[in-house]
């Protein structure tokens, strides 16, 4: 069975980031396991994962072993840490990862950056598709995920990310997306773009499954 982690950015609670995940976890199970899909990934074979950074092994807190870089270890075993240690287990056993980031002034949160510094190599060549939320729909913060993930890390993200607007009431009004019951329509017209950007994610998942 492959597995797609979903990697929420935000620890804030209550917010809009655990209700977005709610809805986004069953509509990459639905686009992932669909109809289409290819023999090496056949249906039902791909499982979603919520990663949840206020469960642990996450948060993984500030890096203050300075005896190593993360970069210098290539095995996930090899981490001293323990909770670094299971979190670059998991990693290394996903075949793809979809990262739900909101905008904070301009940027991604400090400890998403945090968590993706704890590790190198199990990032490499993971295919990722970004999702962001804001006001503005999380533009700025996607492009810099963008070359964060794209560049040092040497991910393969995805062309299609998906951007989702939050209207006035929920970016800086009480209003919270929620996680259980109906979705807000506002909500559900994002479908047809994670739909759109996982097809690309299963792309590259089967091209690094032939590598």
């Amino acid at each position: 069975m492959s597995k797609v982690a979903l990697l929420l950015g935000s620890l804030r609670r209550p917010g809009n980031g655990i209700g977005i995940a709610s809805w986004l976890a069953p509509v990459l199970r639905e686009s992932l396991n669909g109809s289409e899909i290819s023999a090496v990934f056949p249906r039902s074979q791909t499982e979603v994962v919520v990663v949840d950074p206020t469960k642990p092994p996450l948060p993984l807190g500030p890096i203050i072993d300075g005896s190593h870089l993360p970069a210098d270890i290539h095995e996930p075993t090899q981490h001293p840490n323990p909770s670094v240690r299971e979190f670059a287990t998991f990693v290394s056993s996903c075949s793809g990862l979809v990262v739900l980031s909101p905008e904070y002034n301009g940027s991604y949160p400090g400890e998403l950056k945090n968590t993706f510094d704890h590790l190198y190599w199990e990032w490499r060549n993971k295919p990722v598709i970004i999702v962001t939320y804001g006001g503005s729909g999380g533009t700025r913060c996607a492009g810099l995920l963008r070359s964060l993930l794209g560049g040092p890390f040497r991910m393969r993200v995805t062309e299609k990310n998906v951007a989702i607007k939050l209207p006035k009431s929920y970016s800086g009004g009480s209003d919270k997306v929620p996680t259980a019951g109906e979705t807000p329509e506002w909500l559900e017209e994002y479908r047809p773009q994670v739909i759109e950007a996982v097809e690309e994610l299963k792309r590259l998942m089967e091209e690094n499954s032939r590598s």
